[in-house]
């Protein structure tokens, strides 16, 4: 089907700026690599319950592609992840979002120097577009915001933004190359983060696993609810259809397209009645145009 991973790119942006629009309404009462073990488990248990009905074909996974599956849920879970929640904690989900825009060309550079997955000029035009316009959106002042900016929270948030895309790469390869199914090789990515996280916890933080029990028993329903719908579209669903486009796209396209998750904030905040500025709806019209270059 054409533009089938351009497609599953665009609804990884809607979910995850769902996702993380829910995880800014409420504090959270983890620290960040708790958070991420947490949502990976729960998120590794709703993969396992869907893959028995979801048709997928008989598969061989060859060591070579397990390992660099592993390598990279460790990059892009255990350290992006925990990256970007501790990113989105000090800054914000705006600004976070908008360091995450770096990933796209990061992931072009990448994808020129170890795939030979070249992009011509056209859609190199459509990544500086698209990510200008991601940035112009996100970037904008908000009464909302104090103008102190966290060096730390900045720090992790690129970070992040490096390790989503050497993931995004790295996956991307053992996905076509070894011909794996999106939805095992993002629960093979997730499970080996989750583990690799759940491994390196007692060692930078005191009793973690004990405060994590402690929290998980003194959350209100209410936060149960909310925590466990991000969880569900913020890495569930928007993983497996990251795998989707991953598999089915050049991997600078697909991560340009899933970096469009800011846009999509602006319309949660239509919907709840919030006010936009022309610099947002000028922002969002460039973004459209910048896309719209990889299908001319």
């Amino acid at each position: 089907m054409a533009f089938i991973g351009e497609g599953a790119a665009l609804m990884a942006a809607i979910v995850w700026a769902l996702a993380t629009w829910i995880y800014s309404q409420f504090s959270h009462h983890f620290t960040a690599m708790q958070l991420n073990v947490i949502k990976g488990v729960i998120a590794s248990l709703m993969m396992l319950v869907v893959m028995p009905v979801t048709p997928m074909p008989d598969v061989s996974i060859e060591a070579s592609y397990l390992w660099i599956l592993g390598i990279s849920g460790v990059i892009g879970i255990a350290i992006g992840d925990s990256a970007y929640f501790a990113s989105l904690k000090r800054i914000g989900a705006n600004k976070t979002l908008l360091l995450e825009s770096l990933a796209p060309p990061l992931s072009g550079v990448l994808a020129l120097l170890f795939l030979g997955s070249a992009l011509g000029v056209q859609s190199w035009l459509g990544v500086v577009i698209t990510t200008i316009a991601v940035t112009a959106v996100v970037f904008q002042p908000s009464d909302s915001q104090n103008g102190t900016s966290d060096l730390h929270g900045i720090g992790f948030g690129l970070l992040a933004s490096v390790c989503q895309a050497s993931g995004v790469v790295i996956s991307h390869f053992a996905l076509v190359q070894g011909d794996l199914p999106p939805l095992l090789g993002a629960l093979i990515r997730l499970t080996i983060g989750v583990l690799a996280v759940i491994l390196i916890l007692p060692f930078v933080e005191k009793k973690p696993f004990s405060m994590m029990k402690k929290q998980c028993i003194s959350m209100s329903r209410k936060n149960w609810a909310w925590l466990l719908a991000a969880i569900f579209v913020g890495t569930f669903l928007a993983l497996w259809l990251q795998q989707i486009a991953l598999k089915n796209a050049n991997p600078a396209i697909a991560q340009t397209l899933i970096a469009t998750s800011p846009l999509f904030i602006l319309i949660i905040y239509v919907i709840r009645g919030e006010p936009i500025s022309k610099r947002s709806v000028l922002g969002t019209l460039g973004a459209i145009g910048g896309i719209s270059l990889f299908f001319l």
